[in-house]
């Protein structure tokens, strides 16, 4: 387990070194093609160069540094995803998703909104 863990920080790390080189180096070629110096072409595009860094530096693979084929890590949940069925990598049916009318609801089970306050038990339970 450890050494798939490590195999899985490794490839992230191979990939933001991949992208930050890159960066540095087209940094340096548009400064150096503008006829400024650099400190002058930093200065002048400071701020989108700073939204464009933040974001290269967040944590996803290149295809070239994916896991290794003996690394046992299988994702569970990617919640970039926005469909439900593929956010849990196909193990939960659509059916497990439904909301609505058709969904039966036990006897004594009260469904609530995420946030909202705890509703009280109703008298017909047994709780």
């Amino acid at each position: 387990m450890f050494r798939s863990l490590f195999d899985i920080e490794l490839a992230y790390l191979r990939s933001r070194v991949k992208r930050v080189v890159q960066f540095a180096n087209r940094v340096t070629k548009e400064a150096t093609d503008s006829g400024k110096k650099l400190q002058e072409y930093l200065d002048a595009h400071g701020a989108e160069l700073k939204a464009e860094f933040k974001d290269l530096i967040k944590n996803r693979l290149e295809p070239e540094f994916g896991l290794s084929e003996w690394n046992t890590f299988r994702l569970a949940m990617n919640e970039g995803e926005k469909d439900p069925v593929k956010r849990y990598g196909g193990l939960l049916p659509a059916e497990c998703f439904a909301r609505g009318d058709d969904v039966p609801v036990p006897k004594g089970v009260t469904i609530r909104e995420p946030g909202a306050k705890k509703a009280k038990p109703r008298a017909d339970t047994d709780l």
